[in-house]
């Protein structure tokens, strides 16, 4: 028998599953004894928060300087539209990070996985920093733009499923809930430090001086960053998750998702997609609105962005604790529920609110969203065998973030097409919240697969 290879095996016939039981020493968990889970975690968190700082920025910027810096239009609905669609390349490109990068932390380890893309995705933010406007150097300001978001995108996908998958497999079933809330945590704490750096930018500078250079301040900030998860992650263990000799008798990580695990597949985008879509309706989308057409300061409206993420920090621990107790799945569920109920009252707030009343919505909205995000990772993780984990929870997670990236670009339309129709407008987001709600579940029903 090999190494970390597994005992037994249980047959779902009926249902085409299979369940691996590890009992070797060497199981991808018990390869971290003592308080070594708690640095992995640690190492994910950050890298994580920094993603989402580089996200986030991107996103805010595209709401707020992208479309008069690099897309110019005497039509500012067009200039919007522009700017929202380079931010959607970022999410389309995400499917392929998750390939490319679940295969390596399939087949040759989590860890080089997770150097590769904080690497990759701290360089290509700070350069956006340094990028020309369209008044300088005219169409190759987008383009330049258009392909440092495309390398963003790509390391994006890889980067949550490498640090989700390392925490899942090696901490113990009973503390689960918790650890695998941490790399959606790093998204309220990385949109909480882009956040204080939009908003006091903001608040020191004219809006002149923002729009000129301001804004790229920020982006800079993030090799910085970078080098910090750098250092982090030099300590996370290093192994595959299969041993090379067996690598042959699994095939693919790609080959064997699109082959045996279609299903869970698509159980596991919409297990996501509320939480990963949700948060740029509730935000990035409601942004733009309120300052295009509502013509209302951005700065109050970043410091309900502010207020939220640090709320949603403390939300995220409580719903991990939560989900050691009841399970993730469980806690999804609520989440989804209230969300179902609750998001056309509250964007009913947003059309044609005040600053207070739209700042308001935004923190209660984004509140409603963490609960099902905190949990997705647990749930995505279970519905797949270590085999094949990261590439499949990453395509599943990249799927959900391409609708993610769409979602202020259709919202903003349709508002635009139905003469800011409240009822069209937040139906998207209570048809997000219905397909996570059914999603959540499918996965209830299906067998957990981790290594316990």
């Amino acid at each position: 028998m090999k190494r970390g290879e597994p005992t037994s095996s249980i047959d779902f016939a009926a249902k085409g599953h299979t369940v691996e039981v590890y009992t070797d020493a060497q199981s991808p968990r018990e390869k971290v004894q003592g308080g070594k889970h708690r640095r992995i975690a640690l190492a994910a968190f950050t890298g994580t928060a920094m993603e989402w700082y580089d996200f986030y920025l991107f996103g805010t910027a595209a709401a707020l300087v992208f479309g008069d810096v690099f897309f110019p239009s005497e039509d500012p609905v067009a200039g919007a539209l522009a700017a929202f669609a380079t931010f959607a390349i970022g999410f389309i490109a995400r499917p392929l990070g998750a390939i490319i990068f679940g295969h390596i932390g399939d087949r040759v380890g989590r860890k080089k996985s997770l150097m590769i893309t904080i690497w990759m995705m701290g360089i290509s933010t700070s350069l956006v920093g340094f990028i020309p406007g369209s008044h300088s150097i005219g169409i190759m300001g987008a383009v330049l733009l258009v392909s440092l978001r495309l390398v963003q995108g790509i390391a994006m996908g890889g980067e949550w499923s490498g640090a989700s998958a390392m925490i899942t497999e090696q901490t113990p079933s009973g503390k689960r809930g918790f650890y695998a809330m941490l790399p959606q945590l790093g998204n309220p704490a990385g949109i909480l430090i882009g956040t204080i750096t939009f908003s006091a930018l903001t608040a020191v500078l004219t809006t002149e001086a923002f729009s000129d250079w301001g804004w790229r301040v920020p982006f800079i900030m993030a090799l910085p960053f970078m080098l910090i998860v750098v250092w982090l992650r030099r300590a996370l263990p290093d192994a595959p998750v299969v041993d090379p000799s067996e690598s042959k008798n699994h095939g693919a990580p790609l080959g064997t998702v699109v082959s045996t695990h279609k299903k869970p597949l698509f159980i596991g985008i919409g297990v996501a997609v509320l939480g990963v879509a949700g948060y740029y309706f509730v935000n990035t989308f409601v942004l733009n609105y309120a300052t295009r057409e509502l013509g209302l300061d951005p700065t109050p409206l970043l410091n309900a962005s502010l207020i939220g993420s640090a709320t949603n920090v403390l939300l995220f621990l409580g719903w991990g604790l939560l989900a050691n107790r009841i399970g993730g799945a469980n806690v999804g569920l609520i989440g989804a529920s209230a969300s179902t109920l609750l998001a056309l009252p509250i964007f009913a707030i947003v059309v044609g609110g005040t600053q207070y009343s739209i700042a308001f919505a935004m923190i209660a909205g984004s509140a409603l969203i963490s609960i099902s995000y905190a949990a997705c990772g647990e749930v995505l993780n279970g519905l797949f065998p270590a085999h094949v984990r990261q590439t499949a929870t990453g395509i599943a997670y990249s799927l959900a973030g391409v609708i993610a990236g769409l979602v202020p670009f259709f919202a903003t339309f349709v508002l635009d097409i139905t003469d800011n129709s409240i009822w069209w407008t937040g139906s998207i987001l209570v048809a997000l919240s219905l397909v996570t709600l059914v999603s959540l579940l499918s996965a209830k029903r299906r067998p957990v697969l981790f290594d316990d």
